[in-house]
């Protein structure tokens, strides 16, 4: 119907809206008028970037964007063209400033080792989701712009009056957004790396709002000081498996933990079970409420978030 070649244009207290043929069941006058043609807009950076057509087939379908950075994976095969995809990328978002390839994890605090192939030699920027907005460097700090409906998922979930654990808080996306819409009674967010703390301390300063401290350190060891929780989020999948007997000690009768896991589906069982068997070491059970496949990690990995729900031995287990 519309012909998408040509410009909208306005006239007086009309607008002219160019279609491809007058045959066309509507109550509205056609008119002939010279229009301004406009190009079409190229979404698709596989279209073209400048590179061998055999190889476009290696080209990754998603990359992730945070605030004006793109971070993208790149396979051996194109590391010769990462240039020229970092600049296709760019004519493709024009609000993105910087791309940068993603080449891993490194260091104790696994944050991605990031080389800029296009754009500016930055990668500080603002984020924003569901109107929360995070200010981080994601060659400083782990982030994960995909999970933004899972954070707006366990907020809306949070009750008031709740003491709520963040084990590994990063920058402070799941802490921040909860304490802007829930009304908790604390939260207590945590993480070893100290650039994430302090940007958790902006961020807290930057979205104005309270009822969150800031801890720096072993989350481990630290959980063990604080007052028991309701709610405790262990986002760290790769590990967080370590560190679920010390959340459990720490969270309430009735409380719940959101697990998130690495793993293949077939290994899951055997994750809660061994989960399940730390929890009744202490005379307590678990309950999983809910279990979701987040996103996929590799070809045979995925990544999953359980709502975990701790209560007494003489219920029954469900999971």
């Amino acid at each position: 119907m519309l012909d998408i070649s040509f410009r909208i244009k306005g006239q007086g207290e009309f607008i002219l809206i160019p279609v491809v043929s007058k045959e066309i069941d509507c109550e509205y006058e056609f008119v002939e008028e010279e229009l301004q043609s406009q190009e079409k807009t190229e979404t698709d950076y596989k279209n073209i970037v400048k590179m061998p057509a055999e190889l476009k087939d290696y080209l990754p379908a998603s990359y992730d964007i945070i605030g004006e950075v793109i971070i993208i994976k790149l396979d051996e095969e194109l590391q010769e063209y990462r240039n020229e995809i970092g600049n296709a990328l760019l004519k493709v978002h024009p609000n993105i400033s910087t791309v940068a390839e993603d080449r891993g994890v490194k260091g104790e605090l696994r944050v991605r080792d990031l080389n800029i192939i296009a754009g500016k030699d930055k990668t500080e920027t603002m984020h924003t989701e569901h109107g929360v907005r995070l200010l981080l460097d994601p060659a400083y700090v782990y982030f994960n712009p995909r999970l933004a409906t899972e954070r707006h998922r366990i907020t809306s979930l949070v009750k008031d009056d709740e003491i709520v654990v963040d084990m590994f808080a990063g920058v402070g996306p799941y802490s921040v957004m909860i304490a802007k819409y829930a009304k908790p009674k604390i939260v207590f967010s945590m993480d070893l790396n100290p650039y994430a703390i302090d940007y958790l301390k902006r961020n807290i300063e930057i979205n104005k709002v309270e009822n969150i401290i800031p801890l720096e350190g072993d989350s481990a060891a630290m959980i063990h000081d604080l007052p028991p929780a309701d709610r405790i989020i262990m986002n760290l999948p790769h590990s967080a498996h370590e560190f679920f007997y010390d959340a459990l000690t720490c969270l309430n009768p009735g409380g719940t933990i959101h697990f998130y896991t690495i793993c293949e589906r077939d290994s899951l069982d055997s994750i809660f079970a061994k989960l399940s068997m730390q929890a009744r070491s202490m005379g307590s059970k678990i309950t999983i409420d809910r279990l979701e496949e987040l996103k996929t990690y590799s070809p045979t990995m995925s990544v999953y978030s359980a709502d975990i729900r701790f209560s007494d031995l003489d219920l029954v287990d469900d999971w």
